[in-house]
């Protein structure tokens, strides 16, 4: 690749020294033929090289009942919160939830073959402020322990040990892994599916209230007023 664009770069300004020389009808020959060496063809100049996203088929959809944090649709019960299950607990989704002695509750999904597995924990209040906390900071913040539930594509499972805790009952389906709504903005992970969702739906006629996210390595992006999503680097 670079032997063909020095080649060309060559040849570019031996037609611009041809310029200076040749009369008004060869000049505009020259000229072509500079526009030409300048514009085409596209695959002789190098192409950025897309990111390589994870393979993502699962994700975790948590039903957030009207009355929380969270935006809910006009005329909806509840908005979902949507986190993909990526290889071995790559995302993480945060939700924010300041109840008593806790400031959110932390999902940890991952996949293997056809089940996801959900680690849930209790964020405790802490001197940091979660807003504000690093991937890594919110991976290791001091927590009190929910639980680990697995399940397959259609799994409903209800968040029993929250509610132990002082905590919302929460349902979290496993939905398979979809992409984003169609139209919208295409982030460069080749898969353009290991993003988070926070969004409501009143039917088929009405829009959807909703925000999504796509994190990068170590970074941590706002998802709505629901809480945060984290991509962690893995060894």
């Amino acid at each position: 690749m670079v032997g063909v664009l020095q080649r060309m770069m060559h040849l570019l300004f031996a037609a611009l020294a041809a310029l200076a020389e040749r009369n008004t009808a060869k000049r505009f020959a020259l000229g072509v033929i500079t526009v030409f060496l300048l514009t085409g063809p596209p695959h002789a100049w190098p192409q950025a090289k897309p990111h390589d996203g994870p393979k993502v088929t699962l994700a975790i959809a948590i039903k957030l009942p009207r009355g929380g944090a969270w935006p809910v649709a006009v005329g909806a019960d509840h908005a979902v919160f949507y986190v993909p299950a990526v290889g071995k607990g790559e995302i993480l989704g945060v939700l924010a939830v300041p109840i008593g002695r806790f400031v959110g509750i932390r999902f940890l999904p991952s996949a293997q073959g056809d089940t996801a597995m959900i680690t849930v924990s209790a964020l405790l209040a802490d001197k940091r402020q979660l807003s504000e906390a690093t991937c890594g900071e919110i991976r290791s913040w001091p927590s009190v322990d929910v639980g680990t539930y697995d399940g397959k594509k259609g799994a409903s499972i209800p968040l029993t040990g929250l509610g132990k805790l002082g905590l919302p009952v929460l349902q979290m389906d496993v939905v398979p892994a979809t992409g984003p709504p169609p139209g919208g903005w295409r982030h460069p992970y080749a898969n353009s599916m290991a993003y988070c969702a926070c969004e409501s739906t009143r039917d088929e006629l009405n829009p959807s209230v909703g925000i999504l996210g796509y994190p990068d390595a170590e970074k941590c992006n706002e998802i709505g007023k629901c809480g945060r999503c984290c991509r962690l680097l893995l060894p």
